[in-house]
């Protein structure tokens, strides 16, 4: 049975969790990102941190160039809370929403 992008995605997980560049830059390059998805910003991230948690900038510096050439883009992280029946979505820092001034106080308070 051939690996399917689940399998590769996670073995490249299990390579950043335990920093191996090798076997992330086989998955990555030999068989994830250029045969099943060439198209996900998440996997080229992933190598990216990989290399940089290893010191190994110039493998950072290429993977980003590759993004932008190829004009792959990373949508920001978000969060939804429902609070009395509404839903806010939230992005990291984001000040837009009308009680941002309210709502960011709480989040960084200690939990009783």
């Amino acid at each position: 049975m051939r690996p399917d992008n689940v399998t590769w995605g996670t073995l490249l997980g299990a390579c950043s969790f335990h920093g191996n560049v090798e076997l992330a830059e086989q998955a990555v390059e030999v068989e994830f990102l250029s045969v099943l998805e060439p198209w996900n910003p998440g996997n080229y991230v992933m190598l990216s941190n990989i290399y940089a948690r290893a010191g190994l900038w110039d493998g950072v510096a290429r993977f980003r160039k590759l993004m932008k050439s190829s004009q792959i883009t990373k949508a920001a992280g978000y969060s939804f809370i429902e609070e009395g029946g509404d839903i806010h979505k939230f992005v990291v820092e984001d000040k837009s929403h009308p009680k941002s001034n309210e709502i960011y106080p709480l989040l960084k308070s200690p939990l009783d």
